[in-house]
């Protein structure tokens, strides 16, 4: 009895297959790029097409449209959009921060103490009549927004309003989530009335769920089209946490009834400060396919940023723990491509057009701590399958019996006109791509093949002297 309640426990973990009827994709991994900061627009737009880039998400600061009160304009710093558009990329333009010529805008200096930022008041009224300036700042932002949204009609993707309201840095007098949502409905009718087929994100959340509970309990859902939320993980793989962070946002949502609402993911990445650069391109690819599962999983559509293009200012290769901010481009400062900006492009190339169907997980080690991944992305005739392991292990996959392609994790060609059938990959961290001119096949193995399975990695992890596991 002790040993069949012992082989059954194995068995039941030798492997887990998930698998979905519906299918889901972003357009491929965007990324931020802080072109209204100044940085050059012709080298950026030219990085984010030679990564492949389907979509960038960058400002347009009001207090740079509006350096003097009630004139408004475009300077060359914020014409990105027409830079990035001439190169075929789609933009998230986010309507943010605020403007220090309204006195409303002017932070105090307890609130700067307090880790606020000069420019980040955010617009709000005091519910008090007898005020006024309040009032003048928060009617001078929508004028922003009627400026910017009339201007760019039918030239932009999707607006994001403002960045990060649920931390004190981005909200320099520490407007409540109520706050903010009269600010997002107001955005949203007036960008609505002059882009009407423009996507509108709400949020822009960097931590705060009760945040978002706050939002909805002030009606944001009625007034926005998506979610937009942040989240950075530190060294940690993307597997450890990644899920569990899109789940607890969007469980808010289908709290009050949304569960059909997009979540876009407008900022996630690793710096070169805490993960090396081979790391860092695994972590942002993986990550990719764990969102795109979760929007299978979940029936929703969405968007997918990595936090950046381009490093901010290191210009050598010493990075230290202060440098976090500033080494997490898949470019480096002088826009040298990183092994991340290559990943990037093989990810985006070989899965665009196509949608995820499945992802597989394969649990093995001493005690079933590792797991090996499939994520199977297709279209009519068309298969490709992205592979890895949390540590190397060979796994054997059941292709269509067409030709087939393998490329390694910067798109460089391993086999070249194979055929289908069973075969077995050598999976890593770092993902490799099976293309197939076919539909994908029901690749699940019988109870007998498990069992066999299960045991051929036992010896080979005995074999191995337990290396890996």
């Amino acid at each position: 009895m002790k040993t069949q309640t012992i082989l059954s426990f194995f068995l039941a973990s030798v492997l887990t297959v998930s698998g979905f009827s519906v299918s889901a994709h972003a357009e491929g991994i965007g990324a931020c790029t802080h072109m209204a900061q100044g940085r050059n627009q012709e080298q950026t737009c030219s990085a984010a097409v030679n990564a492949g880039l389907p979509f960038v998400r960058d400002e347009v600061h009001w207090q740079t449209l509006e350096p003097v009160k009630g004139q408004l304009s475009f300077p060359e710093r914020s014409r990105w959009v027409e830079s990035a558009t001439e190169n075929g990329i789609n933009c998230l333009v986010v309507l943010s921060y605020g403007n220090t010529v309204y006195d409303f805008g002017k932070p105090s200096q307890t609130d700067l103490d307090a880790g606020g930022a000069w420019d980040c008041t955010l617009p709000v009224r005091d519910g008090n009549p007898e005020t006024t300036a309040d009032d003048e700042y928060f009617d001078a932002y929508i004028r922003y927004v009627d400026f910017v949204s009339k201007s760019l009609a039918g030239k932009v993707a999707a607006y994001e309003i403002w960045n990060e309201p649920d931390i004190k840095y981005f909200n320099t007098k520490d407007a409540t989530a109520a706050d903010y949502t009269e600010m997002l409905k107001a955005a949203y009718r007036t960008i609505k009335k002059n882009d009407p087929d423009v996507t509108v994100l709400g949020g822009a959340i960097a931590l705060q769920t009760d945040f978002i509970d706050g939002m909805m309990k002030a009606g944001a859902g009625e007034c926005m089209d998506g979610l937009s939320v942040h989240y950075y993980l530190g060294k940690s793989a993307p597997e450890e946490r990644a899920r569990n962070r899109l789940d607890e946002y969007r469980d808010v949502l289908v709290k009050y009834g949304y569960d059909k609402m997009p979540v876009w993911v407008t900022e996630t990445g690793w710096a070169n400060s805490n993960v090396d650069e081979q790391t860092q391109a695994q972590y942002i690819i993986r990550n990719a396919v764990f969102y795109d599962e979760f929007l299978l999983d979940c029936g929703i559509d969405g968007q997918y940023f990595t936090y950046e293009l381009q490093d901010s200012s290191i210009t050598s290769d010493v990075l230290g723990g202060e440098e976090y901010e500033n080494s997490l481009g898949l470019y480096k400062n002088d826009f040298t491509p990183k092994i991340s900006a290559g990943a990037v492009k093989t990810f985006n190339s070989l899965t665009a057009g196509k949608k995820l169907t499945a992802l597989s997980k394969t649990k093995f080690g001493l005690f079933y701590r590792k797991s090996a991944y499939v994520a199977t992305y297709s279209q009519s005739g068309k298969t490709v399958y992205a592979v890895w392991a949390e540590s190397p292990f060979d796994l054997e996959i059941t292709l269509p019996d067409a030709k087939t392609a393998v490329y390694d994790m910067q798109g460089n060609i391993i086999e070249n006109n194979a055929r289908g059938g069973v075969k077995r990959i050598g999976a890593s961290p770092s993902p490799v791509y099976i293309v197939s001119d076919a539909d994908p096949v029901n690749a699940g193995r019988n109870l007998i093949q498990k069992i066999i399975a299960f045991f051929k990695q036992v010896f080979r992890v005995i074999a191995n002297g337990f290396a890996g596991w």
